[in-house]
């Protein structure tokens, strides 16, 4: 059901929720044979490398809100991805309204353990979400960490659940 209303739809998804650039989703972005690494430094993109394989980290420094403002210019991957949520609603699963409500849902959840880093000290938003909660997880001590533990692992089921094409697991 690719048809203008479900494109338009999952336009208006996309620019509400920002969630597979802005760290929540994933940490790392792998540039494909396709992408010019020249023009994307170009751009400013800052690449780093992972076996000889160019990758740029999240939150990508191009995200405005939850606009991208190298749209014409994005890497192939991130041009390709859809999220469960684009993928349910183009295939009449999910209304828009369903998918808005899990986005929601979803932001709630990541201020909740954005809140818990800050009462701990973690203000390092440049940084994804998941590497942060490990960072300061393995500092501190299990009975103190816990809602944190407890907020992230929920965060992350959710992600896995209605988000993310492939899961990830949570190594904290």
């Amino acid at each position: 059901m690719s048809d203008p209303d479900s494109t338009a739809a999952a336009s208006r998804l996309c620019t509400a929720c920002g969630m597979c650039c802005n760290g929540v989703l994933f940490h790392i972005v792998r540039l494909q044979p396709v992408d010019s690494v020249k023009a994307l430094e170009a751009l400013g993109m800052k690449l780093s490398r992972k076996k000889r394989e160019p990758y740029f980290n999240q939150p990508c420094r191009f995200l405005n809100d939850c606009t991208c403002t190298i749209y014409e210019s994005r890497p192939q991957r991130c041009r390709l991805f859809e999220c469960r949520q684009i993928l349910g609603l183009q295939a009449g699963d999910i209304a828009e309204s369903e998918a808005e409500g899990r986005i929601a849902e979803v932001r709630a959840l990541v201020r909740q353990v954005e809140a818990l880093l800050e009462a701990h000290g973690n203000m390092e938003n440049q940084r994804p979400l998941l590497e942060r909660c490990t960072q300061l997880l393995q500092q501190g001590g299990e009975t103190q960490m816990y809602p944190l533990r407890h907020a992230m692992q929920g965060l992350n089921d959710l992600l896995n659940l209605h988000f993310r094409p492939e899961p990830v697991a949570l190594n904290m």
